[in-house]
């Protein structure tokens, strides 16, 4: 067998051989290939920080397209205390009512399209926002007011919306921190 591989290894030598050979007919020799001895000549020294700037452009390029899906679904919501969102996903069910859109409604920034949304209340430096989420996400986010009224809601944690007319719809948010009213057009 190892005679048999040697044999073979032989005849590709030969063959190889005599293509190299074939190349250099005519008077060809290793003196006369242009390019090997100014094969580096023409090359541009690049400098540390035009290369740390390269790599920034092309580190801009490869998470644009990643940046560009997070912006188009929303802002993420808060993560628990060791950082990671699985717990606060986990209770994200119990926590926070569920409100049903039928129409889409207006905010100061964007509209919000019909769905399904859980709804959380934050508090931040004194005003209060209602957080609609689809996901993990922040969809929108209504300023509300503040109030002790329960809307005679027999839950705590509670979402509710009527039609006041003319084309308005009223927010009720219950939680164990607060309760919220916010008017939305639609």
């Amino acid at each position: 067998m190892r005679n048999k591989l040697t044999c073979l290894l032989s005849i590709l030598m030969i063959f190889s051989s005599a293509a190299i050979a074939d190349e250099f007919d005519g008077g060809k020799d290793w003196n006369t290939l242009s390019g090997v001895e100014n094969a580096w000549d023409g090359q541009k020294i690049i400098k540390n920080s035009e290369y740390e700037a390269i790599i920034k452009e092309l580190e801009k390029k490869k998470n644009a397209k990643k940046i560009k899906a997070e912006k188009k679904a929303g802002q993420t919501l808060m993560k628990d205390s060791e950082g990671s969102e699985s717990d606060f996903l986990s209770k994200f069910e119990e926590q926070y009512p569920l409100l049903n859109l039928t129409v889409p409604i207006k905010t100061e920034n964007i509209e919000i399209p019909v769905g399904h949304y859980k709804v959380i209340g934050t508090k931040i430096n004194g005003k209060v926002f209602l957080n609609l989420c689809q996901s993990y996400n922040i969809v929108g986010k209504i300023p509300a007011v503040e109030t002790t009224d329960d809307f005679d809601q027999d839950e705590i944690n509670f979402i509710k919306i009527e039609d006041i007319g003319n084309n308005v719809l009223k927010l009720m948010y219950g939680s164990m921190k607060f309760n919220a009213y916010a008017y939305m057009r639609y």
